[in-house]
């Protein structure tokens, strides 16, 4: 998050209207040692923790890792071509299975041509059965 002018304006306007002209410079002036203060403080107990040496080693650690494991060359050869995967994901149809296609000058389409044939063979089931001396059901 980054503060804009405007919001900045905003602040600066509330300020002078909260302490006033002659409050305003004082209250910067006693913000200003504050923060001052605070970051010798936090200085102060980094340097007493031994944090700065601390976070430097992990920096180096982190560093040799990426070094000694390839972790880029790795991340490189993980990337993926989209469009190739999805070219790959197309299945071709079976080849025992026959592809139904419309005859020429036949307003069908191949699926309208793959129903039609399998409604015919659902009518000649039962025609073959009852031939055959079954009973249909």
């Amino acid at each position: 998050m980054s503060v804009g002018p405007l919001e900045i304006v905003i602040v600066l306007v509330l300020a002078l209207l909260v302490f006033g002209p002659k409050g305003l410079p004082q209250a910067g002036r006693s913000l200003g040692h504050a923060m001052r203060e605070f970051r010798k403080a936090t200085q102060t107990a980094r340097t007493e923790l031994g944090l700065d040496e601390v976070t430097e080693g992990i920096k180096d650690l982190k560093s040799s890792m990426n070094v000694d494991l390839g972790l880029s060359d790795i991340k490189s050869s993980m990337s993926v071509d989209l469009n190739a995967a999805s070219a790959a994901a197309v299945v071709a149809p079976a080849a025992d299975k026959p592809v139904p296609v419309a005859a020429a000058g036949s307003d069908t389409t191949p699926v309208e041509a793959a129903a039609e044939a399998a409604a015919e063979a659902a009518v000649d089931e039962p025609v073959a059965a009852e031939a055959a001396g079954g009973d249909g059901a």
